[in-house]
């Protein structure tokens, strides 16, 4: 019997905006004629990259999961903890089920996959603390991965390519994406697995970095279209091995350009919410939690009406200032699925942003308002024409077909589905009707 394999591959910030680019591209292109695609893939909300992946990982939105940020909610912090471990998941994820049905998972540097239990695993984690690469950052970086990877395996990869821990340790571009690219074909031809997932995110850098257009983008989309044309040749290369392999590729989220941040804590701040002193935040009654294109309104205790009353006066205010596109409550946000334990959800407005951190230049005056340090981010509102990611998928099992509309949360049903693995009943996703060519799931 033929035995069925999945690679998924994550290219963080693939958006529609890189549609008409990636159309020229030669395994793309054949992607578009002879796979299964979707040009208008919905991210989840807020439609960051650790939010994200834990949909794409569960199948479910971030108030199901639990990751409702990328980062800890720890507003007494001034640099607040990634949400890089999967304890922090609420819902049963890829490996799991995985577990569960007696299969292996290969994952590399997928985010919230940190201390998972999984045959093959090197999580994305932040690097060690401080930030500065020495003998004794190198280390406790590695035992990072020895703690909260499979040992053997995170550290063997990480000192497999000798450009790749420093890389990894500041994040720099585009070696990491080239190290990482090498270390998931050289894993997926060495181990034993049945799911292999790899995130790679050097695009959503250069994007946050110089906006939707220009710079390193196209680069970028040359080295990812090379890289799915080699992965297409592996799954037509191992049906001689009687594998039957499905490849796909999906974005997490698109981005905007924009120019400003918003610090909605400053305002907080000065009508009486909240206090700073040496930058630090001290005390709240109403906080504002940042996630660049939204951003919550959480009172500090949900059980008391005047913090709830603080939270309604502090809303109205986000009203009136000009980068706010819309001020929703519960049962306005619930249906998109971000956190209803928040009070009020900002969405910014195009060109906007939110900023979480102390910011003594952002006053009343300019509605708190200062020049962003980004020329792009995400966040925002998913399904928005231009906005949106994108879906292809290819392999033996796989029709030519174009999927007008879909979630990332349906990736993982359908992923299942065609494994022969039943998905929970209350996951929030749905299998795609018709990228299958015989089970039509």
């Amino acid at each position: 019997m033929e035995r069925k394999k999945i690679l998924l591959v994550s290219l963080d910030a693939l958006g529609e905006s890189d549609l008409e680019y990636l159309k020229k591209l030669p395994n793309f292109a054949k992607i578009m004629k002879r796979g299964a695609w979707c040009p208008h893939e919905c991210s989840v909300y807020p439609s960051l990259t650790f939010p994200s992946h834990a949909s794409i990982a569960t199948g479910c939105v971030p108030n199901s999961h639990r990751v409702v940020n990328n980062y800890q909610f720890l507003p007494f912090e001034k640099h607040p903890k990634w949400n890089s471990y999967a304890y922090a998941l609420k819902r049963k994820a890829v490996w799991d089920y995985a577990a569960e049905n007696g299969k292996k998972v290969l994952s590399l540097s997928w985010p919230v996959s940190g201390g998972a239990k999984m045959a093959y695993s090197m999580p994305e984690l932040s690097p060690a603390k401080p930030r500065e690469w020495n003998t004794r950052t190198f280390f406790a970086q590695l035992n990072m991965m020895r703690k909260y990877g499979t040992p053997g395996f995170a550290i063997r990869t990480m000192l497999s390519r000798r450009e790749l821990p420093k890389a990894w340790f500041y994040g720099k571009q585009p070696d990491l994406d080239q190290a990482m690219i090498h270390c998931f074909e050289h894993a997926i031809e060495k181990e034993d697995f049945d799911i292999a997932m790899l995130h790679i995110y050097g695009l959503d850098d250069e994007k946050h970095q110089v906006g939707i257009e220009g710079g390193r983008i196209h680069g970028y989309l040359r080295a990812y279209d090379r890289f799915v044309g080699r992965l297409m040749e592996y799954c037509d290369r191992r049906q001689e091995r009687n594998e039957n392999v499905t490849l796909m590729v999906t974005g997490d989220h698109g981005q905007k350009d924009v120019t400003y941040a918003i610090h909605g804590n400053m305002a907080l701040q000065d009508m009486g919410y909240s206090t700073y002193q040496d930058g630090y935040l001290k005390e709240y009654q109403v906080y504002m939690d940042g996630c660049d294109g939204m951003a919550y309104l959480y009172p500090r205790n949900a059980e008391s009406e005047d913090d709830r009353e603080a939270c309604r006066m502090a809303a109205e205010y986000f009203k009136t200032v000009p980068g706010v596109k819309a001020v929703m409550g519960r049962k306005e946000f619930a249906p998109y699925g971000c956190d209803q334990k928040a009070e009020y959800v900002l969405e910014a407005a195009n060109d906007y942003s939110f900023e979480t951190g102390y910011e003594a230049e952002a006053d009343k005056e300019h509605h708190y308002t200062v020049v962003s340090h980004y020329k792009g981010l995400h966040g925002y509102l998913p399904d928005e024409d231009g906005y949106r990611t994108v879906f292809f998928s290819y392999g033996k099992d796989v029709q030519a077909k174009t999927i007008d509309k879909m979630c990332i949360t349906d990736i993982l049903p359908t992923m299942l589905t065609w494994l022969g693995i039943t998905p929970d009943a209350d996951m929030d996703g749905k299998a795609v009707k018709g990228v299958w060519k015989e089970t039509d799931a």
